[in-house]
């Protein structure tokens, strides 16, 4: 257990002295909030649809599995996604493309492991401001018409279209349930009735304040699964590697989770802990006598530039309930029912503007002579889904 977890498992001396300045805050935020709702202070609306994906908690091990869910289940749809962010707390830099290849150091973990997951599925920016990293991204991937906001949960300048708040109840039942700086909360339950839909993780069920109209779903626990670091398509099972000479490294945030993890799983591994800061080098691997290397998924990023093929990563994955995707989809199509959007929508393949043609509910491009179905309001921005035009075929 590191530091941060345990400051935030006890009540002292401390925390009563901060708890008035939690109370403040909150006041703040619904203060803001307030003058938002009565467009004193003036939000920002992009071209494009936001989901806006946070945690009530300042930290929650599923936002970052339920960010890829969710990208992965608007490409599967024939959206184009694009992912926004600040990237860490002391971020300011501008608008900037976080790749598998961007220095550790520029952008922070998150952002770095949601770059290695999503990056064949679409584009990752993070920055400062991130009314200005949505314009930047959209400026440099014309084809994406949907931005996940991997935060921003009280950065009400950026206007929402749909809001996931992630209610992790492990992590505040482990803690001591104040608001930010006492405790881990970065507001009050009763903010979940502004949100579109709460996804709640952990064992318990019972949400305190919230109202039985506000969509609950669930994300769960399936298993843990190993994957190569090197070639992340090579996956292997805790059985596959019994009987193995295995070393497990991590970080010293990371290691009790992990070697609990392994415990669990009944495998056997050497442990080696670096600090949380440490950037691990070739030298820091070389272990002779070890066939497989384990290491947890928050501390793969940091081995990204490394190249030996005994580097696994420990990946526990998730499931959220299919309710979420419905009512997701749901949301997008009203947005899309609007012409102005569709008119802004570009190929994928050539990156010209798109022919709207209602009657037929298609999307044609010129250029490429291909027609992009819009199906229940959605429009398909895939080449495999598009309709060749035939030569014959006038295009007015």
């Amino acid at each position: 257990m590191n530091w941060s977890e345990l400051y935030w498992q006890r009540i002292t001396p401390l925390h009563l002295l901060l708890w008035p300045i939690s109370l403040l805050f909150v006041l703040f935020q619904s203060v803001r909030r307030h003058l938002y709702r009565r467009a004193i202070l003036t939000s920002i609306h992009l071209p494009v649809p936001v989901i806006v994906i946070d945690s009530i908690t300042t930290t929650s091990p599923v936002k970052t599995s339920l960010i890829v869910q969710v990208a992965n289940m608007l490409k599967a749809s024939g959206l184009r996604p694009g992912i926004i962010g600040h990237g860490y707390t002391d971020n300011y830099h501008p608008p900037m493309h976080v790749t598998i290849d961007t220095p550790l150091q520029l952008v922070g973990e998150k952002s770095l492991l949601l770059a290695y997951h999503l990056r064949e599925i679409c584009p990752v920016w993070i920055g400062h401001d991130r009314i200005e990293v949505a314009k930047a991204l959209l400026a440099a991937h014309k084809e994406c018409n949907v931005l996940i906001c991997n935060d921003g949960l009280q950065d009400l300048r950026l206007q929402r279209d749909f809001e996931i708040v992630i209610v992790d109840t492990s992590v505040i039942n482990s803690g001591n349930g104040l608001i930010i700086p006492a405790g881990p909360l970065r507001d009050s339950f009763a903010r979940l009735k502004h949100s579109n839909a709460v996804v709640q993780a952990g064992h318990q069920r019972q949400i305190p304040d919230i109202d039985e109209k506000i969509r609950t779903f669930y994300i769960t626990p399936l298993r843990e699964r190993f994957f190569n670091l090197l070639q992340p398509e090579l996956t292997t099972s805790a059985a596959e590697l019994a009987n193995k000479r295995i070393h497990a490294v991590a970080s010293d945030l990371n290691i009790q989770n992990f070697l609990d993890t392994l415990k669990f799983l009944r495998i056997t591994a050497t442990p080696c802990v670096f600090s949380g800061d440490h950037h691990f080098s070739a030298k820091d691997f070389q272990f002779d006598e070890a066939e497989i290397i384990l290491i947890p998924e928050e501390d793969a990023v940091k081995c990204l530039h490394l190249h030996d093929e005994r580097i696994w990563v420990l990946q526990q994955e998730y499931r959220v309930d299919l309710g979420l995707r419905a009512i997701i989809l749901k949301k997008l199509r009203e947005k899309f029912m609007d012409p102005k959007l569709l008119d802004i929508l570009v190929c994928p393949l050539c990156k010209s503007a798109l022919i709207y043609k209602k009657d037929r509910q298609e999307l044609i491009c010129k250029a490429d002579r291909l027609a992009y179905p819009i199906r229940d309001g959605i429009p398909v921005m895939l080449e495999d889904e598009a309709r060749k035009l035939p030569d014959e075929e006038e295009i007015k």
